[in-house]
């Protein structure tokens, strides 16, 4: 098989850095043929991979979310699709922590080089392709507009403090919605899609039964109601995710919504667009590499 590892070298503090030498070395030691490539800008990723002649069995990611999405939006437009293999080095690491890939840098390269991927879900808004959530409402700017500067000083801890800074922000939105079965028209405090477990860095361990190859996405609503909506939204991620009666929760596999201009959309973390908006699921397209664990709560066959 041959690799191709894609870093961003100033993901999580710039550690990439450190473990690089570590990363080469192992694949010498096993002679697996290993390129690699360090992004320059935010679209740098895709750009390489749309461009390269080369191609891959396995394209390893080294960096956070964000750097993910970019990859993803490369190699989903590719004939010929390769593995996506995760290394957890940004702030959140949702992507990892759903995919339950090890901290330890060895066990998951014995993870790549020794295991059989699964097929999952993506996700599609608009043009633009996502992994596990999109989002738009209250908290979903904290992502793309918390500076590098906080991130590298305050690590995870950055994304609460932006959190506080937001709730003064008012938020409350009319959008139609569309799917195969119904439309209707609601008011919210934030919209949240969900294809696992995870967002923002925060478990949401009561939250969803999705699998990662159901073919369907999840949407939950938060209706607008003054101020109990923020502190409603407060309540969900603190009690992590625990349902209660009130709760509006959609599962399709599209969903058509239309929605005021300056309403922003956020899909794995990265502002996609504005206003309208149409979400469909890809069934299987995607080959990753996953735990043993997390094949077995997270696909519908287990690890059948």
């Amino acid at each position: 098989m041959t690799y191709l590892l894609i870093f961003n070298p100033k993901s999580g503090k710039g550690k990439i850095q450190k473990d690089l030498p570590k990363i080469i070395s192992f694949f010498k030691e096993k002679k697996i043929l290993l390129d690699i490539h360090e992004t320059v800008s935010q679209d740098d990723a895709r750009n390489y991979l749309l461009q390269t002649k080369k191609t891959y069995d396995c394209v390893m990611v080294a960096g956070g979310d964000g750097t993910i999405s970019t990859v993803l939006n490369g190699l989903l437009k590719l004939d010929r699709k390769p593995i996506l293999g995760v290394l957890p080095y940004g702030s959140a690491n949702d992507v990892s922590h759903i995919l339950g890939i090890p901290r330890n840098i060895k066990k998951t390269l014995e993870l790549y080089t020794h295991s059989k991927p699964a097929y999952i879900d993506a996700y599609q808004m608009n043009e633009h392709y996502f992994m596990y959530t999109a989002a738009a409402g209250l908290f979903t700017r904290i992502s793309y507009d918390i500076s590098r500067q906080s991130l590298n000083q305050f690590g995870q801890l950055a994304y609460y403090i932006e959190g506080i800074k937001d709730l003064t922000s008012e938020y409350n939105f009319q959008i139609e919605f569309q799917t195969k079965k119904q439309s209707f028209q609601k008011n919210v405090t934030l919209l949240l899609g969900l294809s696992a477990n995870r967002v923002g860095g925060i478990p949401l361990l009561f939250k969803t039964t999705s699998k990662l190859d159901d073919g369907l996405f999840e949407i939950n609503l938060f209706e607008s109601k003054g101020f109990l909506s923020k502190l409603r939204v407060l309540s969900f991620f603190i009690r992590f995710g625990r349902k209660v009666s009130s709760d509006i929760v959609l599962k399709e596999p599209y969903f058509k919504i239309t929605a005021p201009q300056d309403v922003k959309w956020n899909a794995d973390g990265e502002h996609v667009c504005d206003g309208d908006i149409e979400i469909k699921v890809l069934p299987k397209i995607l080959p990753v590499y996953m735990s043993q664990r997390a094949k077995r709560k997270l696909l519908v066959g287990g690890l059948k």
